[in-house]
């Protein structure tokens, strides 16, 4: 039911803060990544200020405004910025920080101290600008917090570039360096000069008709840059690097790296939405292609929104019964205690359905169990409702608790068939056919939506597939031939009714249904037009900055609240079960798989209040959670889409640190083509720098490390730490069953380095 419808200067060094509303907590690189680090004067764990995860924090329980961490990098890096992100307790904020460098490890010059100050708890504060200097170590000093109760940070990232690159091999020796006809003084990506720049002058922007006789922009058309080695290369990660704040709007926001050996047939490397919205001068962002995992726990992150959930949301309605109320604030006086309806419920058990698959934990059926008898009070004691495609979101939701334990199965296909038998009630021949709305079929209900047909097809496919009951497989059948020819867009988007030409009103959930009905009837007749059709319309979705600006999902006109809080999460629901079908090619598995990790990456970075667990509808910005009312819809397809992405690592399609795994990765090709299809805000690009590698940079021979080594006795106020973050407590260390008794310099362990003392 779709109740919607109705700087200042300082020294050698420009400095200046920056607060960017879309923007990520995390970045995907800095410098840290390439340090070992120390905490000197002090005991404490380090890793949780460093492991891009700002659910972990950094924690002393008291501070003397003396304690040192100090980075110790292999080579001399210009440093052009920091941010620091804060933690749950705003009276244990990071106040003040001092910044120094050294070229030695010995001999320190000061950089500045910085007063710094949040906007919120887990924001981050950005600091640009830093010394022309390069340093092989930098030493921050915690001055002072703002309260006297220690001191709580979630992450700290080091932004700038190398003084010098060896290990770039896009280099004229090894190949040759070409662009888009637009394309310009490209040379300049290769000069080891970030401030000099390549541009793309003007790219194309694709104009796409939207059936009412206007016109919107499609994102940016044959803006790419071209690397064709000499001799096919494998390559294990790339950088690019970006403009000064000046030219910020130029700045790349999304872009694929393909490959290829022939130049005309392409496959993707990798894809980055939503990626540089930093504020940080001449910074390089450098991306690992094989291990490099995408930082959170999406698992965790589900957890703690059906947390909330359970603990803000839900009421009893009887002893065995329970509802999710409308919306919650803070302030209980803006909480709409109602029961947020029939539907919304239904998607509830589908959440608890998905929770079920990842945990088999009992307590989650119990939980199921109970939401499915309180919609059925509060519905009048009966599933049977006056909208039919109310009743078609409890049947599939019932179905999959019926595939998920054998018990339910017992307990709801029955009533799975029940409501099937009074859905198709709603169809008439009116208008070549079609399920009502709702049963006024003669007032509001007269029209046929997407929305009463879509999930009908698969419910009907999926009953089909249940009991081998041949009627289940006609009607879905035709249901499908009704929708195909009468509701779709001559770009294959779903309309929302037939009648309706307006392209704006293509809401995402009816695009997610339709794709859903095509997967389950290719699944049973293995009909390739069903795969084709499905596979055109995710590809326009997906990669079409119509429907995904800045490469992150929006609902169509922002509807992502009340009703349409749910849209997203179901259309996010119905691609997952394409890409963990088994019926897409390598391809379109590897793109829609990283499109949906991206999706998961931005809402965890930028727009998940990590206080209460709550997402904000639009992925790239945070709630003022003190002020905004957070409905239960968008609470629920928050935790589809974690949910989804958990089960991406499940299916062994992400590693367990939620990596992409892309099998075209490790092979060698020719070609790399670096595609641009959005920037910040301009038709015109700008980049300082794009490098590929051919070896993981951690790999580097001790005489590339270009500081002295301590050789000092560790003591119980010195600690080192590797680059995954374990302590070394001593001069015998060992990993993964390895050991090294080399002092003082860099040991090498399958391909990450640390140092040995």
């Amino acid at each position: 039911m779709k109740k919607l419808l109705a700087f200042v200067s300082f020294f050698i060094y420009q400095l200046s803060y920056s607060s960017v509303a879309a923007q990520k907590t995390l970045a995907d690189y800095s410098i840290t990544d390439d340090c070992t680090y120390e905490a000197v004067g002090f005991e404490a764990d380090l890793t949780p200020l460093f492991d891009k995860n700002d659910l972990t924090v950094f924690t002393l329980p008291q501070l003397a405004g003396t304690e040192e961490i100090i980075l110790k990098a292999r080579r001399p890096y210009v440093m052009k910025g920091f941010s620091v992100v804060s933690a749950d307790d705003a009276n244990c904020d990071l106040k003040q920080l001092q910044l120094l460098g050294s070229t030695d490890g010995v001999t320190w010059q000061n950089i500045r101290t910085y007063s710094l100050s949040y906007t919120g708890r887990y924001r981050e504060r950005q600091v640009n600008g830093g010394p022309s200097t390069a340093f092989t170590a930098f030493k921050l000093v915690l001055k002072s917090a703002s309260g006297s109760e220690g001191l709580r940070i979630a992450e700290f990232q080091l932004f700038g570039h190398p003084q010098t690159d060896g290990e770039n091999i896009a280099t004229t020796e090894n190949g040759t360096l070409t662009g888009s006809a637009k394309a310009g003084s490209i040379s300049n990506l290769i000069d080891n000069d970030p401030k000099t720049m390549a541009q793309i002058q003007n790219a194309d922007r694709q104009m796409i008709d939207n059936f009412n006789g206007e016109t919107r922009y499609n994102g940016l058309q044959n803006a790419w840059l071209q690397y064709e080695f000499n001799n096919p290369t494998t390559i294990t990660g790339y950088a690019i690097g970006m403009t000064s704040s000046a030219q910020r709007d130029m700045r790349p926001n999304c872009w694929e790296l393909l490959a290829s050996n022939d130049g005309e047939q392409w496959v993707t490397l990798d894809i980055q939405h939503n990626a540089a919205s930093m504020a940080i001068d001449y910074y390089e962002q450098r991306y690992t292609l094989a291990s490099s995992g995408a930082g959170g726990n999406y698992a965790s992150i589900a957890d703690r929104m059906m947390d909330f959930c359970e603990q803000q949301l839900e009421r009893n309605q009887s002893a065995n019964g329970t509802y999710w109320i409308c919306d919650w604030a803070v302030d209980p006086k803006k909480r709409n205690e109602d029961w947020g309806g029939y539907w919304w419920a239904a998607h509830g058990v589908d959440n608890y359905v998905d929770r079920y698959n990842r945990t088999q934990q009992s307590a989650v059926l119990s939980k199921l169990t109970h939401l499915v008898n309180g919609t059925r009070l509060r519905n009048g004691n009966t599933l049977i409702n006056h909208f039919y495609d109310d009743m078609e979101w409890m049947a599939l939701a019932l179905l999959r608790a019926c595939d998920a334990n054998a018990n339910l199965n017992h307990q709801y296909l029955t009533q799975v068939k029940t409501l099937f038998n009074d859905i198709v009630k709603g169809w008439d021949d009116v208008d070549g056919g079609g399920i009502h709305w709702n049963k006024n079929i003669n007032g509001d209900g007269a029209t046929k939506n997407a929305c009463s047909n879509c999930p009908a097809m698969i419910l009907a496919a999926r009953l089909y597939q249940h009991t081998k009951d041949q009627q289940y497989l006609d009607w879905a059948i035709r249901i499908y031939e009704y929708m195909r020819d009468h509701c779709r867009f001559p770009d294959g988007v779903m309309k929302d009714t037939p009648q309706n030409d307006n392209h704006e009103v293509t809401f995402s959930y009816n695009q997610g249904t339709w794709v859903g009905g095509l997967l389950e009837l290719y699944k049973i007749t293995n009909e390739e037009h069903y795969r084709q059709t499905a596979t055109d319309l995710m590809d326009l979705l997906l990669f079409g900055k119509w429907y995904s600006p800045k490469g992150i999902m929006n609902e169509r006109q922002n509807y992502n609240q009340d009703d349409g809080g749910l849209f997203k999460g179901i259309f996010i629901r119905y691609l997952a079960q394409w890409i963990l079908s088994g019926k897409l090619d390598t391809e379109h598995q590897v793109r829609y798989t990283k499109w949906l990790l991206e999706q998961a990456r931005s809402a965890e970075l930028a727009a998940l209040d990590k206080t209460w667990f709550v997402l904000n509808p639009y992925w790239t910005q945070q709630y003022n959670i003190n002020n905004d009312v957070h409905d239960t819809s968008r609470q629920q397809t928050g935790l589809m889409l974690m949910e989804a992405v958990d089960e991406l690592r499940r299916a062994g399609l992400l590693t367990d640190d939620y990596a992409l795994i892309n099998p075209n990765v490790g092979q060698p090709y020719r070609y790399y083509r670096l595609v641009i299809t959005e920037t910040q805000n301009s038709a015109n690009i700008m980049l300082g720098a794009w490098k590929l590698f051919d070896v993981e940079q951690s790999t580097m021979n001790v005489e590339q490390a270009t500081f002295n080594i301590d050789h000092s006795p560790l003591t119980i106020d010195h600690y080192v730490y590797d680059l995954l973050g374990r302590r070394i407590n001593g001069q015998r260390s060992s990993f993964n069953g390895q050991r090294s008794m080399v002092n003082g310099q860099w040991s090498i362990f399958n391909k990450k380095k640390y140092i040995i003392r």
